[in-house]
């Protein structure tokens, strides 16, 4: 058992992509607080290399931790997997896109019947 290799995996929000293939990711963390027995959020700031390099600000990415070896001097992390870019979520029940707590699809139904327009769809 002390011979299987233990990594870190994270769902991590993208901060900013300002360094070359790299990304630097924030990961929420709930923390304990014993004397008034509630949960706060503190984050943790990694970077995490990009080796497609299209991770962009406000996307979720899962990262997992790199072996000592291939760690460099900031970057600890590496991009597994893109999960939301950007303004595309998708809910998990339905399967259909979001704006906030309304579908696309009745949004553009409710467009074309009444004639509103949303600014958040242009």
């Amino acid at each position: 058992m002390s011979s299987a290799l233990k990594t870190a995996i994270f769902f991590a929000k993208v901060i900013t992509s300002d360094v070359n293939n790299a990304i630097k990711v924030s990961v929420p963390k709930y923390v304990m607080d014993e004397r008034l027995t509630m949960y706060f959020k503190e984050n943790t700031q990694f970077y995490a290399e990009d080796p497609m390099g299209k991770c962009k600000e406000g996307d979720y990415v899962i990262i997992r931790e790199l072996s000592p070896e291939k760690q460099k001097k900031n970057i600890t992390h590496i991009v597994e997997q893109h999960v939301y870019e950007r303004g595309n979520y998708i809910d998990p029940l339905t399967g259909k896109r979001c704006a906030g707590s309304e579908y696309l699809d009745d949004i553009k139904r409710t467009t074309s019947l009444f004639g509103i327009e949303r600014p958040y769809l242009k």
